[in-house]
């Protein structure tokens, strides 16, 4: 579908919104293993572990998955992953992430099941 400028450059930003709200999620979770490397619960070697699978993981498939796709079809996924809601999209557009989420996303994932590897 073709989309105004203005449309375009709001998808964007949604897209980009859904990037760093997901991205937070994965570094709340890292930030858990700096805080018991900090109360000694966990040893320097077993952070340092845990940032490079942070790196090597989630930030990678984060990052693929935001840089490599474009924004019409990077949202149905966030509104799937609640990481925006139909409130945050420009009407003309919300008919047709609705389609999407519905006709796509819903058929092969469930909302706990995680579409990247966080171990």
């Amino acid at each position: 579908m073709k989309y105004t400028k203005a449309i375009a450059k709001k998808m964007r930003e949604l897209a980009s919104q859904a990037y760093e709200r997901e991205l937070r999620r994965e570094l709340e979770k890292l930030a858990e293993q700096f805080k018991s490397w900090q109360d000694e619960q966990i040893d320097t070697w077993d952070l340092e572990n845990a940032v490079h699978k942070f790196h090597n993981g989630p930030a990678r498939e984060l990052y693929k998955r935001y840089t490599g796709l474009s924004p019409a079809e990077v949202l149905p996924y966030a509104l799937f992953r609640k990481l925006i809601t139909y409130e945050e999209l420009p009407p003309e557009i919300d008919e047709e992430m609705r389609f999407m989420v519905d006709h796509i996303y819903t058929k092969y994932w469930t909302q706990e099941e995680p579409i990247h590897e966080t171990e």
